[in-house]
């Protein structure tokens, strides 16, 4: 009797046992990282897994847009499979979603299209896997967008139109124009006084080289510059002062009298010479150089008395980098000789919402440049206020070596007025 329930006991005992070693562990873990997976048609990528499970089984839910081979993801086609990892009755999942190279499944055309307010358009699209579309604009006080496809401009300005699907989407720009007034004098400083509108103008104080080698000091003192006989004048001095060899003036009307967009034009004398650099131009009222822009509206090397050069510069293009975009014309008189106006006509989204930046001499013409990229402020920083500034250097970067004996008789910059104009929208 005995023997016979010990013989019982041990059956019991080794089949508990026996069950036991044929389930999975009870502690088995199961993870997969990433478990979210951006794939291109062609792209390969791994998902890795983490926990204790071993002897692991791969899945996908649609071999045809992913195979998956021990982890190991190919993006076969354009849509959206679910890759499964299975270990006894563990399991984890990961989605992979598959897109085509740029416009693969997605089309819109044209890329650009230029309205009036009022005038509707309906764009042209492809959507090869004829999966839901949606329809979208970054801006609809400038235009509006139905479900269809049909755009409406409402606004002056620029809009970014997104046609997507949930794997992809294309992207067209609308550009709607402005109806602009007639330019109006806005303001202008006309330098009639005896002393310079402190209310409108900084000094500029330094000899530091200011970024160019420059080899002057620039003070406020009467010496170097004063208001008399109509004109502004800036004089440069050779004489020691504050360990450098020359003095002169710098003024600007930074956070006192800025603008954006506009006819900024100056009637001006320049000294000439060989080592005189005068110029009149402008810097973004914000932020430092060259991420705050500038635009020099004429700058006249005395060495070269007949030449007239026009720049701008921007975080990603500017002299540093010696690539900032830069033109010249030289004339068949000497610049020095007279008086000329220099100007510039900045105008605001003037053709295909792109704005434009114009260099004239005497009312004429010589260069013109148009924005890159359509608001983009580190191509094109020329969408905000600016400030005004006129300077007399010696030497430098441009100025070049200086001649002495110019000083023989005065180097002075006279400006006769400035003045602004700017138009409305209608």
């Amino acid at each position: 009797m005995k023997i016979r329930n010990y013989l019982l006991l041990f059956a019991v005992v080794c089949m508990t046992a026996c069950g036991q070693k044929q389930d999975e562990p009870s502690n088995v873990t199961l993870n997969l990282n990433p478990v979210t997976l951006e794939l291109t048609v062609g792209d390969i990528a791994t998902i890795d897994t983490k926990g204790t499970a071993t002897n692991i089984e791969w899945k996908s839910s649609n071999e045809d847009v992913a195979t998956v081979y021990f982890g190991v993801v190919t993006a076969k086609a354009i849509g959206k499979a679910e890759i499964t990892a299975t270990s006894g009755d563990v399991s984890a999942t990961a989605n992979v979603f598959v897109t085509g190279t740029d416009g693969a499944s997605l089309r819109i055309n044209p890329p650009l299209v230029s309205l009036r307010p009022g005038d509707t358009y309906d764009f042209k699209y492809g959507n090869t896997y004829d999966l839901d579309l949606t329809w979208s604009s970054s801006d609809t006080k400038v235009a509006s967008i139905n479900q269809n496809g049909h755009l409406t401009a409402v606004g002056a300005g620029n809009a970014i139109i997104t046609l997507a699907t949930n794997i992809e989407s294309v992207t067209a720009r609308v550009a709607v124009a402005h109806s602009w007034g007639e330019y109006k004098l806005v303001w202008s400083d006309e330098f009639d006084g005896t002393a310079l509108d402190e209310n409108t103008w900084s000094y500029n104080i330094g000899g530091n080289g200011w970024g160019n080698n420059e080899k002057q000091y620039y003070t406020s003192r009467p010496e170097n510059i004063r208001v008399q006989n109509g004109c502004l004048e800036i004089e440069a001095l050779k004489e020691q002062y504050e360990n450098n060899n020359y003095t002169s003036a710098r003024i600007m009307s930074k956070n006192k009298k800025t603008f954006t967009y506009g006819k900024m034009v100056a009637r001006i004398k320049f000294p000439g010479g060989k080592g005189t650099w005068p110029a009149f131009w402008m810097m973004g009222n914000s932020g430092g150089w060259p991420n705050c822009g500038e635009i020099d509206i004429i700058e006249h090397i005395g060495s070269q008395d007949t030449r007239a050069s026009f720049a701008l510069h921007t975080v990603m293009r500017n002299g540093t980098r010696g690539n900032n975009w830069a033109k010249t014309h030289f004339f068949d008189y000497p610049l020095s000789a007279d008086f000329h106006t220099y100007s510039i006509e900045w105008a605001q989204e003037e053709k295909d919402g792109r704005d434009v930046i114009r260099f004239y001499v005497d009312d004429v013409q010589y260069a013109e440049v148009w924005e890159e990229q359509i608001d983009n402020n580190d191509y094109w920083p020329f969408n905000k206020p600016f400030f005004l500034i006129f300077n007399l250097a010696i030497g430098g970067n441009m100025g070049g070596q200086v001649d002495d004996s110019i000083f023989e008789q005065k180097r002075i910059m006279y400006v006769d007025w400035v003045r602004v104009w700017q138009r409305q929208e209608q």
